[in-house]
């Protein structure tokens, strides 16, 4: 799959300029939609490859790719996979969405796995609940690719820019995080890309945060700073307090994510998303959670989500791969994968080889 990455002299060229659609069109006819890749550049090649797709992004049954978000951080290589995402888009071959990862990048937001994005390498892998994330030395040996230039931030800031956070059509809803029909509503009718759509609406929150939230608890004003923001709803659903504080994310917590699934209506159709750390039977015990608790109950692995069963999560926690690699452990033991979900088939495929799973 190395005809997918552009050279280094033509990758990631400057974009339009033009105003994206936040909610835009998602493609007509069948497609496979891919989970969240964390810069596991070797995962997707192979996962290209076993969906059927040759070296330029063809299919022979004329298929196409949709991109659920989380392209980037954590792994080995966030620049080659945004020059293989951004050369299929294009092509014509592919669609993406925005994810909280990107979102990051176009904000020039520092997060724990995100500092390849400004040249650095980092020590990733937790000892246990208490470890603490570094950014090593200049010149430290890594195995994370790195951007060396602020040229090369652009571009890549460039592409993403232009990108949606969501993507629709009749009876299919593509999103990194959450349809929420009020939030989407809100970005149709934004003019501007999805940074500046953040910003427009953090402002909102922050007056309500000075003024009729106050005196308000921490938590009562973190949920008011996500919730109401329609850019991190989309991007990174909503929170509720957590039951105990917990470990994720390079940081204690306690604030838990909603699990709106599990009252959808199924009013939008089918929705997919990624996001929230999926992991695969089997997965080694660490002693500690290091995604924090998890949303799904043990058994549903594979299986479509709700009580109208209208929602799939195709994020099967890829982006604890550095993790496995950090402690020495073969690929997949902590329940990692790279999938996509192919439609109209309901067919789930993973980069492995693992068997073909057919929802229902």
């Amino acid at each position: 799959f190395e005809q997918f990455v552009p050279n280094s002299a033509t990758s990631l060229m400057a974009s339009s300029t033009s105003t994206p659609t936040l909610v835009g069109t998602l493609f007509d006819g069948p497609i496979d939609i891919v989970g969240d890749i964390h810069g596991e550049s070797g995962s997707l090649s192979a996962l290209l490859f076993r969906l059927g797709y040759d070296g330029f992004g063809n299919h022979p049954e004329s298929r196409r790719l949709v991109f659920i978000g989380d392209l980037v951080d954590r792994g080995p290589d966030s620049p080659g996979v945004v020059r293989l995402v951004q050369s299929l888009v294009e092509r014509g071959k592919a669609q993406m969405i925005l994810g909280n990862h990107e979102l990051n990048l176009l904000r020039r937001d520092r997060k724990h796995g995100n500092h390849w994005f400004y040249g650095e390498v980092e020590h990733l892998c937790n000892s246990s609940a208490e470890a603490k994330h570094k950014v090593l030395a200049p010149g430290t040996p890594s195995f994370q690719a790195v951007l060396e230039s602020e040229e090369e931030r652009d571009r890549v800031c460039s592409f993403i820019r232009k990108q949606p956070l969501a993507l629709e059509r009749e009876g299919l809803r593509v999103v990194h995080a959450m349809w929420h029909p009020e939030s989407a509503e809100k970005l149709r009718n934004f003019k501007g890309d999805a940074a500046e759509a953040f910003e427009h609406f953090e402002g909102i929150t922050k007056a309500k945060l000075d003024t009729e939230l106050k005196d308000a608890s921490k938590d009562e004003r973190d949920m008011a700073a996500q919730n109401e923001n329609p850019v991190t709803v989309l991007t990174t659903g909503m929170e509720v307090p957590a039951k105990e504080p917990f470990f994720a994310g390079g940081k204690m917590r306690t604030l838990e994510r909603h699990r709106w699934w599990e009252k959808y209506d199924g009013e939008a159709g089918l929705v997919v998303i990624g996001h929230y750390w999926r992991r695969l039977p089997g997965a080694e015990d660490l002693g500690f959670s290091p995604t924090g608790p998890s949303l799904f109950q043990d058994g549903d692995e594979l299986s479509l989500l709700g009580e109208q069963g209208k929602v799939m999560c195709v994020d099967y926690s890829i982006g604890l791969r550095y993790e496995e690699r950090g402690r020495g452990l073969p690929e997949g033991s902590l329940g990692t994968g790279l999938a996509a979900l192919r439609l109209p088939e309901m067919s789930l495929h993973f980069a492995d080889g693992s068997p073909t799973s057919y929802l229902k």
